[in-house]
C-alpha cells in the first residue's frame, strides 16, 4: 500500500470498534475508496477487515447503502 497516496481519512470510534474512511490515488491517478474496520480482542490484539470500492460501482454502493440505512432507522423508531 505503499505506493498509494491517501487524499481524505476519516476515523470513526464506536466501542471496540474503529470505521476508517479512506480515499487513495495509485501513482496512475486512479482513485478509490476503502472502508475498513477495525476491532480489539479480548486479548488486546487487532483484527481489520476492509471493502475497497471503485469509482464506477460508487452510485450503486450508495443506493444499497441508503437503502439499508433507511430499514435500520426504521427498525430503531419501532
Amino acid at each position: 500500500m505503499s505506493d498509494k497516496a491517501s487524499l481524505y481519512t476519516r476515523m470513526i470510534r464506536a466501542g471496540r470498534r474503529t470505521y476508517f474512511f479512506d480515499v487513495r490515488e495509485t501513482k496512475n491517478s486512479k482513485r478509490f475508496l476503502i472502508i475498513a474496520e477495525s476491532t480489539r480482542s479480548d486479548d488486546g490484539t487487532f483484527n481489520r477487515s476492509s471493502v475497497i470500492i471503485f469509482p464506477d460501482d460508487v452510485e450503486n454502493f450508495l443506493t444499497a447503502f441508503s437503502e439499508a440505512r433507511a430499514l435500520l432507522k426504521e427498525s430503531v423508531v419501532s
